[in-house]
């Protein structure tokens, strides 16, 4: 007996050893005290930085201590054994000078660890640039469907700057740092998250300087792991306006339950798709709203409900659906919704329908005659054109089939401070732009023309009296000097880097992700040969849409009626030419539209009334280019355009549909149809080749009926919104 008890004890012992030795099973890890992994948002502050401290999952510490400089700054309970991490942050704020050295200590009653130290020094900044309190942040969000990882992002748009930027979660201070102060200019910062567990995170932020604190209003942002989605009728694709509609979720005889959706169902890129910008969307019943979930407010008037979004959840990009929950009480004759409507941050802007096609032409049309193109040949002819009365958009075009540019030769102004200056069309190829530009965003060619001459020279020639000696050129047995730069890379109407990267976050149908600025706007020689004229064109013209685009987008500030009602006819001239000189938010903080209303509509002048010249005399210098382009009528700039002119031409329009709409198939499709009907114009001036004045428009129609629609899509996005919303509070 005693030989057996003293094998079994030595197998025990064995067992003993070999289980002590074998790893946890797969998928189980052991449980112990580790130490939390210590990190600094910056080790160079100037007072405003956060340390963050995160405890790894599994850990046994019931507690936490944080030190500075040996002190303990920071204490808290945690759960031991727990199955995620856990995230802590410590802000500091108007720190004093010196060196600040953190550490944690993480403790289960028995045994504790410490973390790897940082160490953080601040010092002094300054001196700063704001002339008072910061202006107003606003807060965003990446995602919208629930995840557990996002960020939050901080934006001032205009005014004075901060020095720091605090931000608070359900109203504890969980975030400083220090932010750079360049006012007026923008500012922006961001905080990510990682992990975070179910339920609603309410943030709010404030931007610090030394003359006060100003608070940025509260975002929501929902948890919601795992989330199903609700079943709902989603039409796809979606374009120019969201999916929309509404399903009964429960009723009775007396009371409803309705779940409204408004969804960006699109997985991949769409023309007029890529995302929807929604202030609300409104419906008409006649029965009682008693309630909403899932939007900001709603209100009614008479029959019509509009539901108003929060300004976080405006935007919809690609597969997202908000949904608002309704409920109320059963009354009237329209019981259940009807004329759902979405209203997107967009505003009523009038873009003016010119004339079409005959109507025998058709896609792909073959043995083509000169009927299937021009509807009356003698007003098609017609050597003779009336005064142009457009400003900034061709409100009526002198024209229905002819591209009117003309060339004064003489401008009653002195254009950048030079006497004497003439108009001049510098290429064919910039000229081809401008038509683009007319037909497809109604601005008036004589606009860009003095734009392109008040930025860069492009359109203007001058005497040698002038001092100016560069680029001669002959013009009816003259010298003239042109004094465009043309290598630089801001191109021929000076479009800068930070605009054309703001009209691609904005305008995602003309300008691909991959967009680069002197891909478009930077000219390869200047000479007339340059087919790049083409881009800077059509590139710039997309900016000043942007910009005028913008003006009637702001609600607070009623632009389209401004302009309706306004004494001086070339009030939206200035404004939008004002607005995308010096910029649209110093602009707006002028209180024309709000303050200064009446005064602004009866003024004749107007320009001259709120001084609104801009930079160097700007909007005077524009203007009176066009007038001396829109009167005259005996120098109409025409040349003779070859076929493989149309192809250079199509080589730089393809720059602005380069997401596969239309597809290289249907491109070429297009490209046949314009050369059949080429041909056919062709034969007017000798066979091979079409005039620009008398036939451009007419080609230029038949490559737009190729081409997607419609042809003035959704400026949209996250900034885009931003902007809108912020310039509506502030005005």
């Amino acid at each position: 007996m005693k030989v057996k008890s003293k094998k079994i004890i030595n197998y025990l012992l064995v067992l003993l050893m070999v289980f002590s030795v074998i790893p946890s099973a797969s998928g189980i890890e052991a449980n112990t005290l580790e130490p939390a992994e210590l990190t600094v948002n910056t080790t160079e502050s100037n007072g405003y930085h956060t340390v963050s401290i995160v405890v790894p999952k599994n850990n046994i510490a019931s507690s936490m201590k944080l030190y500075e400089n040996n002190q303990v700054v920071k204490t808290k309970p945690l759960t031991p054994n727990s199955k995620a991490s856990n995230d802590i942050y410590y802000p500091v704020t108007a720190k004093l000078p010196g060196d600040y050295t953190y550490k944690c200590e993480l403790y289960n009653g028995s045994d504790s660890i410490f973390s790897k130290e940082v160490t953080v020094n601040v010092s002094t900044d300054g001196p700063y640039a704001a002339a008072g309190a910061p202006d107003v942040p606003q807060l965003s969000k990446d995602k919208w469907n629930g995840e557990n990882d996002y960020s939050i992002n901080m934006n001032m748009w205009w005014g004075n700057n901060g020095y720091a930027w605090l931000l608070y979660e359900n109203e504890e201070l969980i975030y400083a740092q220090d932010l750079n102060d360049n006012s007026p200019n923008a500012q922006s910062a961001s905080k990510s998250f990682t992990g975070k567990t179910n339920g609603i995170y309410t943030y709010r932020c404030e931007l610090v300087n030394d003359h006060g604190t100003t608070s940025s209003e509260s975002l929501d942002y929902i948890v919601d792991l795992p989330g199903e989605a609700p079943d709902l009728p989603i039409n796809a694709p979606a374009k120019t306006e969201p999916a929309h509609g509404y399903v009964v979720v429960n009723e009775s005889d007396t009371k409803f339950e309705w779940l409204f959706y408004i969804a960006n169902p699109n997985k991949e890129y769409v023309w007029d798709g890529t995302s929807f910008d929604v202030w609300s969307i409104s419906f008409d019943t006649t029965s009682e709203i008693a309630s909403i979930e899932g939007a900001d407010s709603f209100i009614k008037e008479g029959n019509t409900v509009t539901i108003n979004l929060k300004g976080y959840e405006r935007v919809l990009p690609f597969d997202t659906t908000k949904t608002i929950k309704v409920k109320g009480n059963k009354n009237g004759n329209v019981i259940n919704p009807e004329n759902i409507k979405v209203n997107l941050m967009r505003g009523d802007i009038p873009y003016t329908q010119y004339a079409k096609l005959p109507s025998s032409w058709h896609k792909g049309k073959t043995n083509l005659k000169l009927s299937d193109l021009v509807d009356n040949t003698t007003a098609y002819y017609d050597t003779n054109v009336a005064p142009n009365t457009n400003h900034l958009i061709v409100y009526n075009p002198v024209s229905d089939t002819q591209l009117i540019i003309t060339e004064p030769h003489s401008v009653d102004y002195p254009v950048n401070g030079v006497e004497g200056l003439r108009m001049w069309v510098p290429s064919k190829f910039v000229a081809m732009g401008l038509g683009f530009a007319q037909e497809t965003f109604r601005i008036n060619p004589h606009y860009m023309c003095g734009l392109g001459t008040k930025e860069n020279f492009t359109f203007g020639v001058v005497p040698e009296s002038s001092g100016f000696t560069n680029n001669p050129v002959i013009i009816d047995g003259e010298t003239w000097y042109c004094p465009i730069q043309k290598e630089h890379p801001d191109g021929p109407f000076q479009q800068e880097a930070g605009n054309f990267n703001e009209c691609k976050g904005e305008y995602p149908d003309y300008l691909a992700p991959d967009a680069k600025h002197d891909e478009y706007t930077k000219l390869i020689t200047g000479d007339a040969d340059d087919a790049k004229y083409v881009a800077s064109a059509i590139s710039s013209a997309i900016s000043l849409t942007m910009t005028r685009e913008f003006l009637y987008s702001v609600p607070k500030i009623r632009f389209k009626e401004f302009v309706e009602n306004a004494t001086d006819p070339w009030t939206e001239f200035v404004c939008v030419n004002y607005a995308y000189n010096r910029g649209v938010y110093g602009f707006l903080q002028k209180g024309i539209f709000t303050t200064h209303r009446e005064r602004a509509l009866a003024a004749t002048d107007f320009a001259a009334e709120f001084e609104l010249s801009g930079f160097a005399s700007h909007v005077e210098n524009v203007r009176s280019m066009i007038e001396a382009c829109n009167s005259d009528t005996s120098h109409i700039y025409d040349t003779q355009l070859t076929w493989a002119d149309f192809e250079d031409f199509f080589d730089q329009l393809r720059l602005f549909y380069r997401q596969g709409v239309p597809t290289d198939s249907e491109w070429n499709d297009m490209k046949a149809d314009v050369h059949r009907a080429f041909d056919v114009l062709a034969q007017n001036w000798g066979g091979s080749t079409v005039s620009l004045r008398y036939d451009f428009l007419t080609l230029l129609r038949i490559s737009k009926a190729h081409l997607p629609y419609p042809d003035t899509p959704n400026p949209t996005g996250q900034n885009w919104a931003d902007h809108i919303n912020g310039s509506n509070k502030k005005n």
